[in-house]
């Protein structure tokens, strides 16, 4: 049976802990006494409750209108009871605004919409003139910048002026008015100097786009308006580089700072030159961008033939639209495109030659002015989040795109038109804290992204990789976190890292699917589960029995191993318990009422026990130390899993939301911004 009915996260001095941000309007705090492990009931909702609004962005306290019976003497009191103080009134509006002092606002905000006696409850937010830049060109910039809401994303910032982005092209021109306060020392590695002046005056429209000094009553506006531009000369006045070259220009401006680089360059054919130096950029958590090629007008084979550094693993390979926001029919495009961006009708600092009547601004086409803007964004994504990781910023990036085209990933838009705004926020409200002993976790998106937190370490993803409407299941890891499986719901078997490959599930019935894959201890094999209790055993994983044949009363939703590889159990929504092998059955919810269907079993880490969790947060104990739940705290979004960690567990949210009881540093959420919904979530261990 369950054990225990009733606790407090701060009872034994542990909290369940989850990132607060866009879309998250809940909060967990230590006086808010949970149920019990045996039923997660749900409070009773009064008739004509207040709801809880969504927080997308900063606030100061709360708005709270009452009911016309709702005594003054009673609004204190219920104010007070929230936890929250009443401060003024909003005009004539009948709203009081209400302070939370050291209490979470949304905390308050929930107590507060459970009140009879309120009508409405929602968070005093803080809004901002938008942005618009003085620069007099703007106004022929507009267009594409609004198309990928920069002016939305200036009003989070701008840039940051002890970052440097690295322009790797033709130099620039070193004294224009748009670009000279902008810039720190770079290399001009066409003639070996220190001077990287551009005498083909395609850098310098580049460098333009990306970061011309803004609001400046002159010129044009760049993506970043604060921030230093490196200059890194690698292309000749003719406008080619050689491998060798664009090379040196890509360590150099690592060694020397960069923490984002753009390519504005490329050809076909793979190089191991290049493919060398993308590794040492990402290996330095720098970031690089690059332009796909405009071969799309010279046949299908040319057309989709890959571009390089674009299509280097860990680059952005950015393909352009047109002025329509359609596929430009000069850009490349291919599996290997990551983004797009407008690429037509760019306006940017120009050189003065006598080709352009020795103006200091032009415009042009192509995916070499595509990347920049794209290059921007990163730059005022790494702004708000400095340490992020830069594959972290790589997913950010694609998982907040517009969709275009083919829904989903696709061959001629890649994920989609870069937002910036949104790309911004996900920063802003996304991160990853250092873990102090090596712990950390994986999260699945269902489209198949992976994002990491704490220690571990992030190592590809089936972004790509999913097809015929597949969605992603499950992700297991390796042992000594070396690497991670990821199963869609087809049956097919991806894997990153240290892995290695040993088959993917066999034809499916009809109306089945994969919903989990569970290592072996070595790492030597897996097993695959499917929704109706089939096993599929491979490598070193033992045959030890399945359901199939049998009617379930709910689909099997997880499977978990024994410590010993000799044993595992499913788990049915129902709340059933299969055990096999070795796994030892302690009871289940099979047979009882649930508020929710149940999604995961935990094995107890120090006993033979084990938990289950079920979508709403209710969490049920068997043989095991109950640690706390979520159940009868509104969620903004259902638990969709819950895995060991450390001597408890970590459950997590479709939204990206993790709710930690255990006793490992708690390393991050996604807080609704990760733009695919998560369907699971894997453990790396302490020191692993």
């Amino acid at each position: 049976m369950p054990s225990g009915n009733r606790t407090e996260l701060s009872g034994s001095g542990r909290s369940a802990r989850r990132l607060l941000g866009s879309g998250l309007a809940l909060a967990v705090v230590s006086a808010v006494t949970l149920a019990g492990p045996v039923q997660a009931a749900a409070p009773a909702a009064p008739a004509a409750a207040a709801t809880v609004s969504p927080v997308d962005g900063p606030t100061d306290g709360l708005l709270v209108r009452f009911k016309d019976r709702a005594s003054a003497i009673s609004v204190e009191h219920i104010v007070a009871a929230a936890g929250g103080t009443v401060e003024d009134v909003a005009g004539a509006t009948g709203f009081v605004r209400v302070s939370t002092g050291t209490r979470s606002a949304a905390a308050v905000e929930s107590a507060l919409a459970s009140s009879s006696v309120v009508d409405t409850v929602e968070p005093n937010r803080i809004r901002h003139a938008d942005l618009v830049p003085n620069d007099p060109r703007y106004a022929n910039q507009a267009a594409y910048l609004q198309e990928m809401h920069f002016p939305d994303a200036w009003n989070t910032t701008t840039g940051n002026d002890s970052m440097i982005l690295a322009i790797v092209d033709s130099g620039v021109q070193l004294n224009h008015p748009d670009l000279a306060g902008r810039l720190v020392p770079g290399h001009d590695f066409v003639n070996n100097d220190a001077s990287p002046d551009d005498d083909f005056g395609h850098g310098t429209m580049v460098a333009g786009i990306a970061a011309a000094v803004t609001n400046n009553g002159q010129g044009v506006a760049g993506g970043a308006w604060r921030g230093k531009i490196m200059p890194v000369k690698v292309l000749d006045s003719q406008g080619s580089a050689t491998d060798e070259n664009i090379a040196a220009g890509i360590t150099f401006a690592v060694d020397h700072g960069a923490t984002v680089i753009n390519l504005s360059l490329g050809g076909p054919g793979a190089s191991d030159t290049l493919q060398t130096a993308v590794n040492y950029a990402t290996s330095h958590n720098v970031v690089v961008v690059a332009a796909a090629g405009n071969d799309g007008d010279n046949g299908f084979t040319a057309a989709t033939t890959p571009h390089y550094p674009a299509a280097c693993d860990g680059v952005i390979a950015v393909g352009a639209t047109d002025s329509s926001g359609n596929h430009a029919s000069f850009s490349s495009y291919g599996s290997w495109i990551d983004v797009v961006a407008p690429g037509k009708g760019i306006v940017a600092t120009a050189k003065p030659t006598s080709s352009n009547n020795f103006s200091q601004y032009g415009s042009g086409d192509g995916t070499s002015f595509s990347s920049p803007l794209v290059a921007a964004t990163v730059f005022l994504m790494r702004s708000v989040d400095p340490n992020a990781n830069q594959a972290t910023i790589r997913q950010r990036l694609m998982a907040t795109t517009d969709d275009l085209g083919t829904a989903g990933f696709d061959s001629v838009y890649g994920a989609g038109m870069v937002d910036a705004a949104a790309a911004v926020q996900s920063s802003e409200n996304s991160f990853s804290i250092a873990s102090t002993n090596g712990s950390g976790y994986w999260m699945l998106g269902q489209q198949g992204a992976v994002y990491r937190f704490g220690g571990a370490g992030y190592m590809g993803d089936a972004t790509r990789l999913l097809s015929g409407g597949a969605t992603a299941s499950d992700i297991a890891p390796a042992p000594a976190g070396l690497g991670y499986w990821v199963v869609d719901s087809a049956g097919h078997v991806f894997g990153f890292g240290n892995v290695g490959y040993f088959g993917g599930a066999p034809a499916l019935l009809g109306g089945e699917q994969v919903t989990s894959i569970s290592a072996t201890p070595s790492g030597g094999g897996y097993w695959l589960f499917t929704s109706l209790g089939r096993a599929f055993n491979y490598g070193n994983a033992p045959r030890l029995g399945d359901l199939s044949g049998l009617r379930l009363n709910g689909p099997i939703l997880d499977s978990v191993p024994t410590p010993s590889g000799l044993g595992y159990y499913m788990v049915g929504s129902d709340g059933g318990i299969f055990a096999f092998g070795d796994a030892h059955f302690d009871g289940s919810m099979g047979g009882r009422a649930l508020n929710a269907p149940v999604q995961s079993l935990v094995p107890d880490p120090d006993g033979t026990g084990y938990w289950l969790v079920a979508s709403d947060g209710g969490v049920f104990a068997f043989d095991a130390p109950f640690r706390g739940s979520m159940g009868g705290i509104h969620l903004n979004a259902p638990v969709t899993g819950m895995v060991p960690f450390g001597n408890g567990y970590l459950m997590v949210a479709t939204d990206g939301g993790a709710f930690d009881f255990s006793d490992q540093p708690f390393s991050g959420s996604l807080v609704g911004a990760g733009g695919q919904p998560i369907v699971s979530v894997a453990i790396k261990a302490a020191n692993s």
